[in-house]
């Protein structure tokens, strides 16, 4: 609730916490120093702003957030709507001081005529950047601004920011890899944003193995594999997604490693994006791997509780939910292989709260909504797939894990099983007991009392009963 309805004071405060919840200092000086609260009457508000330029792009890009922002503040929702000051009516643009100019030029090449006069978004920067996104098969969602950094990503974080800088000079190709949904697509895409946003007119194209394939078939059933050669190789900066994939297709290989030598000697940028690193691409060209592993190869790995955890406040202020931190971090601990997955929690616990009548979600509520829950695990987890593991982990087989044998490989992988069981999937004691074939549930007991002091005096021990759990959260095992 704002102290008063000045409205000064309630922008003033408005544009303190926006300038927070930016990641980009420069953005919030370029775009929201100016900025003027008009009126605020009967819960509507008109921003006023200095040219039609910044006009368009906040009210694309940052309606969401001034709204939720200057509702928290005045007390009420507001709608919002933006208008061009009088003294810069269209026709009469602003005029930047000296060193802003010169900021803008370096932002945003070509965003200014010779007068040093902000274009107006018709015909102008936000424009050309928008629709060379489009055309370059890019994600508008992925930007820097909203890529979280820790220790899980920094270097990959890092060699991104030195390519943005001098694409093809540093760090070509950059390969980068990890497991479903840490990030890879994000900071690549971004990458190729962020050079867009310099200068919209580069060449850039993003897309995955499997399209580069179709592409390619395309072109050689309508004989224009020299168009489809002449396309790819004019080309800034190549992303390919799921390159892992074109190890399938032995044309392909060839094909794209003659695009990417003419590339990589004309200094433009190549950036690979897989779910391993090149050595354990399996079928791949040699020379291909070779190539691969020319430049920065990263290991984008699982976020750690830290990241986890600044990613769901990020995005929790981004959809402007007001959630508990104590909830935050119950998310963060909980969820934690898959970005995409801690954002869709966020989403999904703020959803059930706005629907629940009768007060606040309960902790054992949140775990049910983010799939945690003792009941949510077991649906997922099967108990077969819990001995078949045990067994696959201790080299001993299903039938004698729930047979009567008693040598201390068989006894640990029971009293494992057992444990897995009990301690995380949440079955009572005599149901554990029925699943290894013991008729006593004391032998559960026992066994639960074991593991648990095994993984508190041996980190190596306690790391196999970590993975495993790992193991089968990730989803169904092979045969």
């Amino acid at each position: 609730m704002a102290i008063n309805k000045d409205p000064k004071t309630i922008w003033k405060t408005t544009l303190a916490q926006i300038e927070i919840k930016l990641d980009s200092q420069q953005t919030y000086k370029t775009f929201f120093t100016n900025t003027q609260l008009v009126t605020l009457e009967n819960s509507k508000a008109v921003i006023g702003v200095h040219n039609g330029y910044m006009h368009d792009w906040l009210k694309q890009k940052y309606t969401t957030l001034i709204q939720e922002t200057l509702s928290h503040v005045y007390g009420h929702e507001v709608e919002i709507d933006f208008e061009i000051l009088p003294d810069y009516a269209k026709g009469t643009p602003l005029k930047l001081e000296k060193n802003e100019a010169t900021k803008m030029q370096k932002l945003y090449p070509g965003s200014e005529n010779s007068d040093g006069d902000l274009l107006s978004t018709a015909g102008g920067i936000h424009e050309s950047v928008t629709a060379a996104l489009q055309k370059s098969g890019l994600n508008d969602k992925y930007s820097l601004s909203n890529y979280v950094v820790g220790s899980a990503n920094r270097i990959a974080h890092a060699a991104a920011q030195a390519i943005i800088k001098q694409p093809g000079q540093s760090y070509n190709p950059l390969f980068l890899h990890g497991s479903t949904g840490v990030g890879k697509t994000h900071l690549a895409q971004a990458i190729a944003r962020a050079v867009l946003e310099r200068n919209p007119h580069r060449k850039v194209v993003y897309t995955s193995a499997e399209g580069f394939l179709n592409d390619m078939v395309r072109s050689l059933k309508s004989a224009k594999m020299q168009e489809f050669r002449n396309r790819y190789r004019a080309i800034s900066i190549l992303i390919i997604d799921d390159i892992q994939l074109i190890s399938k297709w032995v044309e392909t290989q060839t094909e794209f490693f003659n695009t990417f030598n003419e590339l990589h000697n004309q200094n433009n940028q190549v950036i690979l994006v897989a779910d391993r690193p090149p050595e354990e691409i399996k079928n791949l060209e040699d020379r291909l791997r070779s190539r691969f592993q020319g430049g920065l190869v990263v290991d984008i790995s699982r976020p750690e509780f830290e990241l986890r955890l600044a990613i769901v406040e990020k995005k929790a202020n981004q959809f402007g939910f007001q959630l508990p931190q104590t909830w935050l971090e119950l998310i963060a601990q909980n969820v934690e292989d898959n970005i995409r997955e801690l954002e869709g929690a966020v989403q999904k616990v703020a959803l059930y709260n706005q629907m629940k009548k009768d007060g606040e979600l309960s902790t054992l509520e949140i775990m049910k909504i983010i799939g945690q829950d003792a009941g949510s695990k077991r649906e997922k987890v099967k108990v077969p797939s819990v001995i078949k593991l045990v067994g696959k982990q201790f080299g001993v087989s299903v039938k004698d894990l729930k047979g009567s044998g008693r040598t201390k490989e068989l006894a640990m992988a029971r009293q494992v099983a057992m444990y897995i069981l009990r301690e995380e999937l949440e079955y009572n004691l005599q149901e554990v007991a029925e699943y290894l074939n013991r008729s006593d549930h004391t032998t559960v007991m026992h066994a639960v009392d074991k593991v648990q002091s095994l993984m508190t005096v041996d980190p190596q021990f306690k790391q196999i009963i970590v993975g495993i759990i790992k193991t089968l959260e990730e989803g169904p095992l092979e045969d």
